[in-house]
């Protein structure tokens, strides 16, 4: 029954989304919505090998990256940190503070199991608030990338300083094989706090159908 209703309300928030967004998901693979965005910092949580939009698009910003999985450690620092100024931050965002188990799939990683990927192996990484992780002061024209794999609505409740202070977010938002929050609990949060639904980015579809959408919030004048 609890997989029903979650399913269900789901799929009402995704005709709902399509309904009001209808010409930006048919067309948002054409048009670039970060070229118009003026950025001079970057909030990368969930590096992986990098996040190619936002290096394209803003290649004079200072990068923060906000990697815990060692795995791609060697590639942000020879690599990502050769051509682009910032700094890596070992840990792990989320709402909470300690050391706790993450799981590696080879190509993502997680604080949640996933039933769907196999999992490599799991290790030990440092969680921290990000407000405690990145410092905020002086920040302008900032964006803000969360893409943790089903854990982003912990990393927002870990960053309310810093989404003070951030412009723009992005978000990826997972609508299959995630337990941990409904897609509008995301919209609901931050709208809270000052911020719109304003462009969805990217639709990744399955073939189950449409796994995740990465959307662009940006904060009300």
């Amino acid at each position: 029954m609890f997989n029903y209703k979650q399913k269900l309300k789901k799929l009402k928030f995704l005709r709902k989304i399509f309904k009001i967004f209808n010409f930006q998901l048919f067309y948002s693979k054409k048009v670039n919505y970060l070229a118009n965005l003026k950025v001079d910092n970057v909030i990368d949580v969930g590096v992986a090998h990098g996040t190619k939009e936002l290096l394209k698009n803003f290649p004079k910003a200072y990068f923060h990256f906000v990697e815990p999985n060692p795995i791609f450690w060697k590639h942000i620092e020879n690599i990502l940190l050769k051509k682009f100024n910032g700094k890596l931050y070992k840990f792990a965002a989320g709402n909470n503070k300690g050391i706790f188990d993450f799981y590696d799939f080879g190509h993502t990683s997680s604080f949640l199991q996933r039933e769907d990927y196999k999992l490599e192996k799991k290790i030990q990484v440092n969680l921290d608030y990000l407000d405690n992780i990145i410092s905020h002061k002086d920040f302008k024209n900032t964006v803000l990338k969360i893409d943790t794999e089903g854990y982003e609505l912990e990393v927002l409740k870990g960053a309310e300083k810093l989404l003070g202070v951030v412009e723009y977010c992005i978000i990826e938002i997972r609508l299959q094989n995630i337990k941990t929050y409904n897609p509008s609990e995301i919209i609901n949060f931050l709208f809270q706090r000052n911020f719109i639904f304003h462009k969805i980015l990217k639709v990744y579809y399955v073939k189950k159908g449409i796994s995740f959408i990465d959307i662009l919030f940006i904060k009300r004048p």
